[in-house]
């Protein structure tokens, strides 16, 4: 608690520089009070984006985050998911993987649901949508989220995740306006994870050799020399180590030029460029605006052979076809490639790379048990990563169109109504083949695999709203109706194929094909009714009322509960509008509210509530026949799983240039869909229904302060959130569910966080005192040098009794911390984030780590300080090579997720206006930038403490990548 409080000084110390900086009688200080009553003004105009419209910041009675194109412009970012990085309090990205065109998590006030969806919703100007990649970066206005469940109910059924609201740029009247951007960069990895050297590996394994020699025969010596065990196992020609017995024969060429010595984590990951180019051009008349850009985004990837390149366009165009009618359209298509073969993840490349022995025969390299070239004698049976990777065809290309058309018309002055309709429609195929790399066993093509899958899926909505707007005297009204419809629909195809006449021609074709392993065909669709309305209430723009109601029909939901109701309500109080605050020129904004709402979440997939058919046989007078069986049952009553959540608001503003922000909110979530264990008897294992409640609270902070302005300017925006999660109920007994890695590195408890982990504790290595004590607890079987663990129950036996909850993935807050200078013609921003607490567990380290996994595969660094004996313990936390604990899942891989980030550094310079436009063009630009610039970390066991799975653990995700990046901007 101490540290946080600490954190939270330093997130907040600017304030007090600030109030000195007023206290100097400055000229620009003078001016800035002299202008007081406009900048209020200003700031209460000042409009935010909110469901289904807009409203004047003063008159939000919920919490929005907004992150503008302003604080984003100047940062080279890959996809607009970046761009909430650290930026909005309460509003948490996660780079889960560092694989070129993978989207981040976004998580708003924490995680609320068990088996549904965690996600918010995104909407790109009134269209809502899977994710964010149809949008260019360049294209956005600004991207809003709303938080608490005022703000997020007119989005019911879908809101409880929060909603992210993107607002793309538009035309503007005057003559074309064509702007350009352009940056080029090369990537480096992050960080390597540290694993033996050659050096290193050969004193492991000839440490574990020696000890199998010793202990086969009495008479034994570990000097023994390569002969004498040659002649022990009577090997014809002593020479051919082919024929060595590795458990208890060293190669006597270690150490020589006589084998390669190979760092497989610089042979698999290499320098890659990243490069972008947008161009747009926007303008109009006072009838007709339009905007349209193209952008070509390219990311070649750390592993070799990977990357990720997307070309986006959109168009744009508004009509004011008479004072009465408008409307408008747009289409976004995208067209995206990735390739390469999996790299993150358990038993793919990466886990595979890292587990190779950092030595192989001289004449194979790095392609050592690839093509012809046999296996080194004292390594596993793993083919090269690098000849794999190399040699892989998996190949992604994805066409995505995002498509919107509206039409309003102005009945009355205050009354508007608009009809809307858009559609998603996407259309991705994936190639792989996978050739035959073994090829002195087998012929090329024999055991090849070749696959091909292609997904089509379509989203079409449609709306109308009913918008009215009146203000008499002191009071304002305005006022919404609305429905909408919504219909998802996706096929998927998938076949997969073995043995091909050769490998020359990587095509995919089953006709080919020696046998077929997968040919299906699924279809799924989802249908979403919704009626809506919403009533906002001023008066005299200082109390602020608002009420919201939103009843969803969702196909996903039992017969007899197919409808939901969500209701919401605000109030905010301006003080700073009162009689007795008025006219104090230092304060700028004063506001109070508090929200409470209820919203909805749909997101477990198609037809659970359904009892649905699999296939099956049956026997017909003694021939097998194809049908089909029951494999789920129904539950008519599954409904929807229900969030209510609290919010309590205070907003303050100082001297035009402190804004200060603090959010408390409670949010419990209600009716858990999950699957819950039924009666054997039914011949079923479970069922989906409503089940449990989890809890979420928490308060967010946010500063933005102005603390120098003039000549030399230097802003400074800060957020930290703290969020605390905590199970409240299980079904009707509260039984516990376990989750993770083989359903048990981790705990769903009363009383808990979600997903905790559920570890035995590691204290320690076991000596031989320790052995020979009966009073020290200890697994059957210990010997000395093995892990030694707490004894929770105390009954002096270490079994299953012993795991524990310990700890979460939870952070206790995490922050962001952006400061921007600018200085004549210079800029410079420096941005950092973090997180305090929460814990990781690696899967990965885990895989590479354990006593007992013997010498034909690598392992991590911390085994060069392992335990030896009792003279030479170690580090005292790594046991012997040849342990017996080795399967149990303890704490040795749970590694606090704390982390401090510089994440960006841009430095910038914008030429004389004189001089730019000698050449045509204003407002350029050149810059330098780099990104994930440091960190600091207790992360051992993986590459990246962020890139885990929701329940906090991590088998391997692709590291993420430091990038280095030249760009320039303009406009002509």
């Amino acid at each position: 608690m101490k540290k946080s409080i600490v954190t939270l000084g330093i997130l907040l110390s600017t304030t007090g520089f600030i109030f000195a900086q007023e206290n100097q009688t400055s000229g620009t200080a003078k001016s800035q009070d002299s202008t007081k009553t406009n900048s209020k003004t200003k700031d209460i105009e000042e409009v935010v984006i909110v469901a289904y419209g807009t409203q004047k910041r003063s008159e939000v009675t919920g919490s929005v985050g907004r992150v503008s194109a302003e604080s984003f412009k100047n940062r080279p970012i890959a996809r607009a998911d970046q761009a909430l990085t650290g930026q909005i309090a309460g509003v948490k990205t996660r780079a889960t993987t560092g694989k070129p065109g993978e989207p981040l998590e976004i998580r708003v006030r924490g995680t609320a649901s068990i088996s549904a969806s965690n996600s918010p919703v995104y909407v790109v100007d009134g269209m809502v949508v899977d994710d964010m990649a149809n949008v260019s970066p360049d294209d956005i206005q600004s991207i809003d989220v709303l938080k608490d469940a005022a703000s997020t109910a007119m989005y019911g059924s879908r809101g409880s995740n929060g909603v992210v609201i993107i607002t793309t740029k538009k035309g503007a009247s005057g003559k074309p306006l064509f702007s350009f951007s352009q940056y080029y960069g090369v990537q480096t990895i992050e960080k390597k994870l540290d694993i033996m050297n050659s050096a290193e590996w050969i004193d492991y394994a000839t440490e574990s050799i020696n000890k199998s020699w010793v202990a086969l025969a009495p008479g034994h010596s570990a000097s023994d020399s390569y002969a004498v065990r040659a002649n022990y196992f009577k090997l014809a020609n002593a020479t051919d180590y082919n024929l060595a017995n590795i458990a208890n024969m060293i190669d006597p060429r270690w150490g020589t030029n006589q084998v390669a010595n190979i760092d497989w984590q610089d042979a698999f990951y290499r320098p890659a460029a990243i490069q972008s180019y947008q161009l747009s051009v926007r303008g109009g008349n006072k009838n007709v605006k339009y905007l349209v850009s193209g952008s070509y985004f390219d990311q070649e990837g750390l592993a070799i052979n990977t990357g990720f390149n997307r070309f986006n366009l959109s168009a744009v165009v508004d009509v004011n076809i008479s004072d009465k009618w408008k409307m408008g359209i747009a289409l976004r298509p995208s067209y995206s490639q990735s390739y390469g073969a999996s790299v993150d993840g358990k038993d793919n490349l990466a886990h595979k790379m890292l587990s190779m022995v950092p030595i192989a025969e001289v004449g194979a390299g790095l392609y050592t048990n690839f093509w012809n070239n046999t296996r080194y004698r004292w390594a596993g049976s793993t083919q090269s990563p690098i000849g794999v990777m190399e040699n892989t065809t998996n190949n992604t290309n994805e066409f995505r169109l995002l498509s919107s058309l509206y039409m309003s018309y102005d009945i009355l002055p205050e009354l508007n109504f608009k009809i809307s309709g858009g559609a998603t429609n996407n259309f991705n195929i994936n190639n792989g083949y996978t050739p035959t790399f073994d090829l002195i066993t087998n012929i090329p093509g024999q055991v090849s695999i070749g696959s091909r899958r292609t997904i089509n899926y379509n989203r079409y909505l449609g709306e109308a709203l009913l918008n009215y707007r009146k203000s008499f005297g002191d009071h304002t009204i305005t006022a919404l109706a609305g429905t909408s419809g919504e219909n998802y629909r996706t096929t998927t195809q998938y076949n997969r194929n073995k043995g091909f006449p050769n490998d020359d021609l990587k095509t995919f074709n089953f006709t080919q094909s020696a046998s077929v392993l997968n040919s299906e065909y699924t279809a799924s669709e989802w249908v979403l009714l919704s009626y809506f309305g919403r009533v906002n209430y001023d008066y005299k723009k200082k109390y602020m009322l608002s009420a919201s109601i939103r009843r969803d029909g969702s196909s996903r939901f039992g017969w007899d509960n197919l409808w939901g109701t969500f209701s919401a309500f605000g109030a905010g109080w301006k003080i700073d509008q009162e009689n007795f605050l008025k006219d104090k020129k230092w304060l700028s904004n004063l506001k109070l509210r508090y929200s409470w709402g209820e919203n909805g979440n749909n997101s477990i997939g198609d037809y659970r509530a359904f009892g649905t058919l699999t296939g099956g046989n049956y026997s017909f007078g003694g021939s097998i026949s194809n049908g089909l069986v029951p494999n789920t049952i129904e539950n008519r009553n599954l409904t929807w799983e229900k969030t209510q959540s609290s919010d309590f608001g205070f907003e303050l503003g100082l001297f035009n240039r402190i804004d200060f922000t603090a959010d408390y909110y409670i949010k419990k979530t209600n009716a858990l869909l999950l699957k819950k264990p039924v009666a054997l008897v039914s011949g079923y294992p479970d069922v989906w229904g409503n089940v449990g409640s989890v809890q979420n609270k928490g308060l967010e902070l946010d500063l933005n302060t102005k603390n120098f302005v003039g000549t030399f300017k230097w802003n400074t925006s800060a957020n930290i959130a703290f969020n605390n999660n905590k199970v409240l109920q299980l079904g009707s007994d509260n039984a516990p569910i376990y989750t993770g890695f083989s359903i048990s590195t981790n705990i769903i408890q009363v009383g808990q966080e979600l997903n905790s982990f559920y570890l035995y504790e590691a204290i320690g290595v076991l000596s031989s005192a320790d052995i020979a004590n009966a009073n020290v607890a200890k697994t059957k079987g210990a010997i000395a040098g093995d892990v030694k663990y707490r004894d929770v129950n105390g009954d002096g036996v270490i079994d299953e009794k012993d795991r524990h909850i310990i700890g979460g993935p939870t952070p206790d807050y995490y922050w962001g911390l952006t400061n921007t200078f600018s200085y004549k013609n210079w800029d410079l921003s420096i941005f950092f984030q973090g997180q305090k607490g929460g814990y990781s567990y690696a899967l990965l380290g885990r895989a590479i780590d354990r006593p007992g996994m013997g010498t034909t595969t690598n392992v991590m660094g911390n085994w060069a300080n392992r335990w030896r004996s009792d003279e030479n313990p170690g580090d005292g936390k790594t046991p012997r090579l040849d342990g017996t604990t080795g399967s149990l899942l303890d704490t040795r891989w749970l590694y606090d997720a704390t982390y401090i980030q510089l994440k960006n550094i841009t430095l910038g310079y914008t030429f004389p206006q004189d001089l730019s436009s000698k050449l045509k063009i204003a407002n350029l630009r050149i810059y330098a930038s780099l990104e994930n610039v440091w960190r600091k970390d207790h992360y051992y066991g993986g590459y990246n403490p962020e890139a885990v799975q929701s329940d906090g653990t991590d088998y391997g995700a692709y590291p993420n990548a430091k990038v280095y990046m030249l760009g320039l901007n303009f406009n002509f």
